[in-house]
């Protein structure tokens, strides 16, 4: 009888959870949650987006009774998990969230018997998919940033590599931290790179960073960096290529520099099971293996072992999340090592230089390579 009780409150709980974020998304996307940041009536609300008065009456009650609306009569305002979506500091982040778990994992996790039957998996990287996993990644942009500049060396990074770089976001803090830095972004997918361009011209630093649409195997980088990121993106390299995507950035950083890997891995202990951290990266582990073109979550010991094998001198990691689920993995070059791209381009800053000194229009840095 007991039994019967614990598992149904967590059925009915699972349920609940489930019908509110499709509450929450439907809000979001249907722009109904904006007219409700001040006291609304329901009869105006309904009349002024031409929404039914009984279903619209009823849509409020729900949202109230999950706890996303607070009511004063026959006036409704926002309030809670709803508003934080809508006006929080990581709004659109968190939106992107939430509509991951319906659009991009959901159907993968519902098909797991039968893509365990099959050899077939789907290929992950649509155009929607690569802008909404750009979008989730700000969510943990400040953690990041600060774990960062706490990994001995970082900050004296000048001359920055971000492989993969997506939006560009944390390019473009490091350019506004360090006024006199230069970088490149490489990004794949020409839309998202778009993206970044409009972020480093906002933060006003594009004279000092150059875009490129280009897989880094196949870019021609002819100078030597002293900071090259890989943030949340080493699961779209399989392990087997560790070797050779190491080995070049190896060969690509200046003596002393450094390589810093964002990455979830599988943690145990109580703080991440109690936070739930356990199970999501399970997830999303499972997730990345249901793709025929993603990698699993790495093992921070092959990680650590793989890093090494190519030469760098030193090797450590830096938390980004209490438990550690989500870190920088950092791996640093001899300072007396050679680099190939040192020898190729011996002025400081390379092609970035010039391109700064001479104001290079923002056009011109978004290109093939």
């Amino acid at each position: 009888m007991f039994e019967d009780l614990r598992h149904g409150a967590a059925l009915a709980a699972l349920v609940r959870a489930e019908a509110r974020a499709a509450l929450l998304r439907a809000g979001l996307r249907s722009g109904l949650f904006a007219a409700l940041r001040d006291w609304t009536r329901a009869d105006a609300f309904a009349a002024g987006h031409s929404l039914d008065l009984e279903l619209a009456r009823a849509w409020l009650a729900a949202l109230e009774a999950h706890g996303d609306l607070e009511r004063d009569g026959e006036r409704w305002r926002l309030t809670g998990l709803a508003r934080w979506l809508l006006d929080g500091s990581a709004a659109d982040a968190a939106s992107a969230a939430l509509e991951q778990s319906a659009y991009g994992y959901a159907p993968v996790l519902g098909h797991i018997p039968e893509l365990m039957q099959s050899e077939r998996r789907p290929a992950f990287g649509s155009r929607e998919e690569a802008l909404r996993t750009a979008r989730v990644s700000r969510l943990s942009e400040r953690r990041a940033l600060a774990a960062l500049h706490r990994i001995p060396g970082a900050k004296r990074a000048r001359r920055i590599l971000d492989i993969g770089c997506g939006e560009g976001r944390m390019l473009a803090q490091l350019l506004t931290r360090y006024r006199d830095a230069l970088g490149i972004g490489l990004e794949l997918d020409a839309s998202v790179a778009e993206r970044a361009q409009e972020v480093l011209e906002a933060a006003h630093v594009q004279r000092r960073a150059e875009l490129r649409v280009a897989d880094f195997f196949g870019a021609q980088l002819s100078r030597s960096f002293d900071l090259a990121l890989l943030n949340n993106n080493l699961h779209y390299f399989a392990e087997a290529r560790w070797p050779s995507l190491f080995a070049r950035v190896h060969d690509h950083l200046a003596p002393g520099g450094l390589l810093a890997i964002q990455t979830p891995v599988l943690v145990d202990g109580t703080l991440p099971r109690l936070a739930g951290m356990r199970a999501t990266l399970a997830t999303f582990d499972l997730f990345l293996r249901a793709h025929a073109n993603l990698a699993p979550l790495p093992d921070p010991v092959r990680l650590d072992a793989a890093l090494r094998a190519v030469g760098f001198a030193e090797v450590g990691m830096r938390s980004i999340v209490p438990g550690g689920g989500l870190r920088y993995v950092w791996a640093r070059k001899s300072a007396s090592a050679a680099s190939a791209a040192t020898s190729a381009s011996p002025v400081p800053h390379g092609e970035l230089a010039g391109a700064a000194a001479h104001g290079a229009a923002a056009s011109a840095l978004l290109k093939p390579s």
